[in-house]
């Protein structure tokens, strides 16, 4: 009776909160980044926007099948909570503890540096390090305090983002005059088949994770059979708009040529329109609207360490509600983790690592949406074109996979090892227990 009790007083999170959530975190840094390095590697602006097309449309087929495992298993952990009812509790265990580090103290700690390393450009002497551990503890003892708190304060922050980028869209449309640079927008077919144009869909990938955001909180959202699927599906599909209107804004305003290897596509564009301080504003908004996709991820990311614990896989303090319903020990061990990283580590080398990892389990979450269907345990038969929708998405995957361990060996020899490890500790515990 006390457990029903606290899982009704911990619904708590809106249909509005949970699509902010999804969205902000999506919108990172790669979108601000990424672009010109594409321009480098041969992409026109046509094979650009394909690129980004292609990215949303994988994203959103992984959305669909997570909305239906979500409806009819809605719980909070997310691919942990999925593998471990619907394929094998070691699967499960395996990305929980992905997911404690890979997943999310290792991306909280790169965008809360990648965020002052921004202001470090502006403000001379900027405490980098320090700071970056500073906003992680603080917006770690927000959403420790209140979920419903946290989650209004994550709505109220996504909102400010997105005016924040439609100002920068419309101004760049209004300035740029006519949209004479879209006669760049050409293709190039032999692209499409090349190993550059794989490394281009890599860092599409890369700019679209998060999608599946809403999952790792659905216990938490109000009616969530109806709620969750909803919010990853309008969630994705917001996100993969909003990316080609700011990459339709970068080709309408700055010729390929100048674009092309530069990392900051959007201070180079804003530059290239209101002079130096129009790109030092821009630089400013962008550092300052990281913070959303870091409260998303310590607001989403204690709820595995949580659903672990409730299994006896973890120690069970942090499984432990506070007063408002918050798993508050659970968040402060993430907070300790990523402040740690932050304080100790650089990220250029993770990328693949990470990619790596967690794509690993994103298509096996998919994958169970078969054993889900097979048992005739699906209720709730919302994803759109099945089987095709998961076979495209896995399909996508198994692609990444190969081309992770062609290009960067070492790297995908270092996630392997790190799923060898989480299972050998897995089958010690079990021997154990």
């Amino acid at each position: 009776m006390q457990e029903s009790i606290s899982e009704n007083k911990r619904r708590v999170i809106p249909f509005t909160s949970a699509v902010a959530i999804v969205v902000s975190s999506m919108i990172g840094t790669g979108i601000f980044t990424t672009t010109g390095l594409m321009v480098s590697m041969g992409a026109t602006g046509g094979d650009i926007l394909i690129a980004w097309a292609v990215g949303g449309a994988v994203a959103l087929c992984g959305a669909l099948c997570y909305a239906e495992i979500g409806a009819n298993l809605p719980a909070s952990g997310g691919e942990y909570h999925y593998l471990s009812r619907l394929l094998h509790p070691a699967l499960g265990f395996m990305s929980g503890c992905v997911s404690l580090i890979v997943g999310f103290a290792a991306p909280i700690a790169a965008a809360a540096m990648a965020m002052h390393l921004y202001l470090a450009r502006i403000i001379a002497g900027w405490p980098v390090e320090a700071m970056a551990a500073a906003t992680i503890l603080l917006l770690s003892l927000l959403h420790a305090y209140d979920v419903r708190l946290g989650s209004r304060v994550q709505t109220a922050l996504m909102a400010l983002k997105i005016l924040l980028i439609a100002a920068f869209i419309l101004g760049i449309w209004f300035s740029a005059g006519d949209a004479s640079q879209l006669s760049t927008v050409d293709f190039k077919p032999a692209l499409g088949a090349s190993p550059q144009f794989a490394v281009v869909l890599v860092f599409v990938s890369f700019a679209y994770s998060g999608w599946n955001a809403s999952a790792y909180i659905g216990a938490e959202i109000e009616h969530p059979s109806r709620a969750l699927p909803r919010s990853l599906i309008a969630g994705t599909v917001v996100v993969a708009v909003i990316y080609l209107l700011i990459n339709l804004s970068y080709l309408s305003a700055a010729p390929l040529a100048d674009i092309s290897g530069v990392e900051s596509v959007a201070h180079t564009v804003a530059e290239r329109l209101w002079g130096a301080a129009g790109g030092k504003i821009v630089s400013t908004a962008i550092a300052l609207t990281l913070i959303v996709p870091i409260s998303a991820m310590i607001m989403i990311g204690p709820r595995v360490a949580e659903a672990m614990a409730r299994d006896r896989l973890m120690p069970g303090v942090f499984a432990g509600l506070n007063s408002r319903g918050v798993p508050s020990y659970a968040v402060f061990l993430q907070a300790a983790l990523a402040a740690i990283v932050a304080v100790t580590s650089s990220f250029g080398s993770l990328l693949i690592y990470i990619g790596f990892t967690l794509n690993i389990f994103a298509a096996l979450t998919v994958l169970s949406l078969f054993r889900l269907r097979s048992r005739g345990e699906s209720r709730h038969r919302i994803c759109i074109g099945y089987p095709v929708t998961p076979l495209v998405f896995l399909a996508f995957a198994a692609w990444m996979t190969v081309w992770s361990v062609r290009s960067e060996p070492r790297a995908t020899l270092a996630g392997l090892g790190t799923l060898a490890l989480c299972y050998l500790i897995y089958f010690v515990r079990s021997k154990i227990v």
